[in-house]
């Protein structure tokens, strides 16, 4: 008896593992568009130390400081970026350590920016006019007066930490085209100065605040003394008058009797 043949089935055609359908392919192309496959480590060490240096609201900054990527695309990036996504990069809490680190820099410099600024809006001709409260252990250190007023406006003028643009400065200042100390004074030199009158500034506004606050206060001491002694001498007026209306009053009375 032969035996019944058996049927082959035919498997199904295996396709490479490779292969999408295009269904998928456009899906893989959607999900790239709104990912980052450009970026590469390089750019996003780029995207940190602008972010540092600038702070991280700064976008019109922080787009130009990224090589090789379009600023739309920086926006973008940021846009994701911030406020949580970076938590799932690699190493995040070292990079958003350096970036907090740059801000905390960033804003410490707006301070002593600051205090710059008030001291010199106190005085008219602050290069001729202002003064310096010196202490004994900062006086004597070989600069004159009128080069630490000199060296204050700059710093006030070009920014706090900007020593190369502080050199160039004291090279271009006609008065001190002979004084060959402070025109030879080296970058850190230079540095240790404003630091060392920076702080100065410091202790010195905090002083002329309190005396401000001083002042509006007997101010409105006096104010006060003078409204209270104003009422007095209206309510005086008004009782002379009330008495002499009574007296008068009385008089008519007196008279028609």
């Amino acid at each position: 008896v032969k035996e019944p043949e058996q049927l082959q089935v035919k498997e199904p055609e295996q396709l490479p593992a490779s292969y999408m359908s295009f269904e998928e392919q456009q899906e893989k192309e959607d999900l790239e568009k709104e990912g980052f496959a450009s970026w590469s480590r390089q750019n996003l060490n780029d995207f940190v130390a602008a972010c540092a240096r600038f702070g991280r609201e700064e976008v019109d900054s922080i787009k130009n400081a990224v090589q090789g990527q379009p600023e739309d695309e920086v926006e973008r990036y940021h846009s994701v970026f911030w406020p949580e996504r970076y938590k799932e990069i690699r190493d995040a809490e070292k990079i958003i350590s350096r970036i907090e680190k740059g801000e905390k820099k960033l804003k410490q410099h707006e301070e002593d920016m600051a205090h710059l600024a008030k001291k010199v809006s106190r005085h008219k001709k602050p290069l001729q006019k202002m003064t310096i409260p010196y202490t004994s252990s900062q006086a004597n250190k070989g600069f004159t007066p009128e080069e630490d007023r000199f060296l204050v406006v700059a710093m006030h003028e070009i920014g706090y930490g900007e020593w190369d643009g502080m050199k160039q400065r004291i090279r271009n200042a006609w008065q001190f085209r002979f004084d060959w100390f402070i025109k030879s004074r080296t970058t850190k030199e230079l540095q240790q100065r404003c630091k060392k009158l920076l702080d100065l500034i410091k202790e010195d506004n905090a002083k002329w605040d309190e005396q401000q606050k001083n002042k509006q206060k007997k101010q409105k001491g006096k104010k006060k003394e003078n409204k209270g002694s104003n009422n007095k001498s209206k309510n005086k007026a008004k009782n002379g008058k009330r008495k002499r209306a009574n007296e008068n009053s009385n008089g008519k009375k007196k008279s028609k009797k």
